[in-house]
């Protein structure tokens, strides 16, 4: 299910399904058992959306935001930390950790966990830019 923020009435959804955003752009994650949730989402071009991600696994993860090539590279690049650098997270158990991102382009992205085989196991989920 594509799961929209950013009116009440979607936040409202939101945590009838068991999880929560603020009619300010804010949306929880959850990493858990090696997947993301929720694992689609949809926003407005232009929006300003602070992801709220939590890692709830007894492994480290990361949260990458990107285009599906950008996903690609991350796959196969060296990088094993991204705090600092925009739109990712590198989380440790029982952590959380914010990432803020503008959305300024309609078109599909995804956010990510590049670790060894997370990747190829399904941890992605999808951002629906309208």
């Amino acid at each position: 299910m594509t799961r929209r923020i950013g009116t009440a009435a979607a936040c409202m959804l939101l945590a009838a399904l068991g999880s929560s955003c603020s009619s300010d752009g804010r949306i929880e994650i959850r990493a858990r058992y090696s997947r993301f949730d929720p694992a689609a989402i949809e926003v407005r071009a232009g929006d300003a959306v602070t992801f709220v991600v939590t890692n709830d696994d007894p492994i480290p993860h990361e949260f990458i935001l990107g285009t599906l090539a950008e996903q690609l590279a991350h796959e196969r690049g060296p990088d094993e930390d991204h705090d600092g650098t925009p739109g990712a997270a590198s989380l440790e158990p029982g952590t959380t950790e914010t990432v803020t991102f503008t959305f300024d382009a309609p078109g599909t992205y995804r956010y990510a966990c590049h670790l060894a085989g997370h990747y190829a196991y399904g941890m992605f989920g999808t951002v629906t830019v309208v």
